[in-house]
């Protein structure tokens, strides 16, 4: 279960924050001893858009895909779900955080993690694709 969605707003002012480019997780690379220019988060992530908001993951069905309990999802509500999105669905009055995904030709929601069961949805569900996560925000 996730948290209420939270509208999410643009700063007044945004922090430019300082990016020295890329950060090699193997073998650094000494060729990139420059500072890149600024970098807005609230440009990278579209924030100001009236269609983003805010929702906090609850639970573990998403782990194998790094979204663990706790973290902080960007929905983008006007987004269109394509099959492999990761989307949160609304079934009756509960938000789930899902893969979205075709089985036997019917749409259906995925969990990363193989303890849960794939969702299918049928047309007498009170469901929707409520939105497309675009980012996942995660303390280490």
């Amino acid at each position: 279960m996730l948290s209420s969605p939270i509208p999410l707003a643009r700063a007044v002012e945004p922090h430019l924050l300082r990016s020295y480019g890329p950060a090699s997780c193997g073998f650094p690379s000494p060729a990139q001893e420059f500072e890149e220019p600024p970098l807005s988060l609230d440009d990278l992530c579209g924030i100001g858009r009236p269609s983003l908001f805010l929702l906090i993951a609850s639970g573990d069905s998403m782990n194998g895909l790094g979204i663990y309990d706790g973290d902080i999802l960007i929905v983008d509500k006007a987004k269109e779900a394509t099959l492999g999105n990761v989307v949160v669905a609304r079934i009756g009055s509960e938000f789930l955080v899902k893969t979205f995904t075709r089985v036997d030709d019917k749409p259906a929601l995925k969990s990363a993690n193989p303890a849960y069961k794939t969702i299918i949805l049928g047309e007498d569900e009170d469901a929707e694709m409520w939105g497309v996560v675009l980012w996942n925000l995660h303390k280490l």
